[in-house]
């Protein structure tokens, strides 16, 4: 009995790592196109991405701790960052184009400094005094189903990435 069971568990256990080795490979073979990167005598730009299939990436060489490497335009879209005297905004994403981005600056730790709102979409995060949920997405809302603001909110996550560098 024990032989039984063992060669069905080993049987599908092989046939789930193939399945997933499957997927995998499917995942990875999404993007196709060319990936270039800087070599530069500047830190804020050595090593991270130039372009993505031609669409070029440039980088903030800034004074300013809040800006410098960070991205400064992708393909013709500028990006500007808040340089605020509220920790809450400070250095974070102001406006991608021409779609402006606001963050709660708030008594309530369970909102500060998380997005307010991406052109027309606006976010509300819970604040019910519960540690499970306290923070976490409440709602968002595209008012008008704008949908220059849902490609900033796909950029702005972008953006993020490619910060973290």
């Amino acid at each position: 009995m024990k032989n039984i069971f063992t060669k069905s568990f080993s049987r599908a256990g092989i046939s789930l790592l193939f399945l997933l080795s499957l997927s995998i490979q499917a995942n990875a073979q999404r993007f196709r196109g060319k990936i270039e990167y800087y070599s530069s005598v500047f830190p804020s730009e050595d090593g991270k991405i130039k372009s993505i299939n031609g669409t070029r990436i440039e980088y903030y060489n800034s004074v300013f701790k809040s800006e410098d490497g960070k991205v400064k335009t992708i393909g013709d879209k500028r990006v500007e960052y808040y340089n605020s005297v509220f920790p809450s905004e400070n250095g974070k994403i102001k406006s991608i184009g021409d779609i402006k981005i606001e963050y709660y600056n708030s008594v309530f730790k369970s909102e500060d400094g998380k997005i307010k709102s991406i052109g027309n979409i606006k976010f509300e995060y819970n604040n019910t005094g519960s540690q499970k949920s306290d923070g976490k997405i409440k709602s968002i809302v595209n008012e008008n189903e704008d949908r220059e603001s849902e490609d900033a909110l796909d950029t702005y996550y972008f953006i993020e990435k490619l910060n973290c560098q």
